[in-house]
Parts: structure tokens; sequence; C-alpha cells
């Protein structure tokens, strides 16, 4: 019976605290943007979400699912990291002037608002951002900095 009346207290105790936080005290995670109210019942939903699936260990690891500082991949190197991973399918898309990995580059360059304009400078100036078969990912950045940085438009629109 005391167990019971203690158990109760502290879980009273307990979501008094959770509503008065203000915050999500369940953290970043999946679980914490599936269940996002200030209920106790849903922070512990969260928060049991979190820790079974390991969804807050992914977002701080990777800086996603809420989770804003940390993260392996900062956003000073998420350019550079999306071109290495997808540079075939952006050389294609490059190319053809349209397609979501040529268009996820231009708002990772800046140019997100001027993404059409973006999208029309690698059409017209494919051969110099990509002057052999053997172009890797640093060396098209390399070269897309120097043509955004060259384009009257672009260079005034784009902000990295």
């Amino acid at each position: 019976m005391k167990r019971t009346l203690w158990l109760s207290a502290a879980a009273l105790v307990l979501s008094t605290a959770a509503q008065a936080a203000g915050q999500n005290d369940a953290g970043c995670g999946l679980g914490s943007m599936v269940f996002k109210e200030q209920k106790p019942v849903h922070q512990i939903l969260a928060a049991t979400t979190n820790g079974c699936f390991g969804t807050q260990t992914f977002g701080i690891t990777t800086g996603t699912l809420g989770c804003t500082s940390g993260g392996l991949i900062k956003s000073s190197k998420e350019r550079e990291v999306f071109v290495a991973t997808n540079l075939r399918a952006i050389e294609r898309e490059l190319a053809a002037g349209k397609g979501q990995y040529a268009s996820s580059l231009a708002s990772l360059s800046g140019c997100g608002a001027k993404s059409d304009a973006f999208l029309s400078l690698g059409k017209a100036r494919y051969e110099k951002l990509f002057p052999s078969a053997a172009t890797g990912a640093a060396e098209l950045i390399k070269n897309l900095d120097r043509e955004i940085a060259a384009d009257a438009e672009l260079s005034k629109a784009c902000v990295l």
C-alpha cells in the first residue's frame, strides 16, 4: 500500500513538473516530433519512442529530427557531403537543367530563391562545371562557386 502511495505521489510531482516546463521534456528525436503536446502522457510516449527505437541518438548524431546542436555533418559541410554522395545524379540533372538533386544543390549553394536561374546556369555552363569525365565533388563545387560568382544575377542572389 505504501509503495503504491509513493508511486502515485511521484507520478503527480513529475507530471506537474512536466507541465510547468513549457518545453518538450523528452528532448529531440522522432518521438518528440510525433508527440508534441506537453501533457505528461505525450511526453512519456515521446521519451519511450526515442528510447526504444534509438531515434534520439540518430537525431543527435546527424543533427536531424529536431536535434539542433551537434551532428556529424555541420551545415558548412552539408553541400560537400551532398555533392559527394549524389555526384552522378547531380551531373545528369545539371546537364538537363532540371531535377530534384540539382534543385537541392541550388538550395545548399544559397540560391534557393533563384533555383531556376541556378538550373539554367548549370545547363548553360555544364562543360565548365564538368571539364572532364573524372571531375570529382570538390572540383565541381570549386567550379560551381566560380561560375556563380561570374554570373551577374546569381552572384547577388546566392548567399553561402
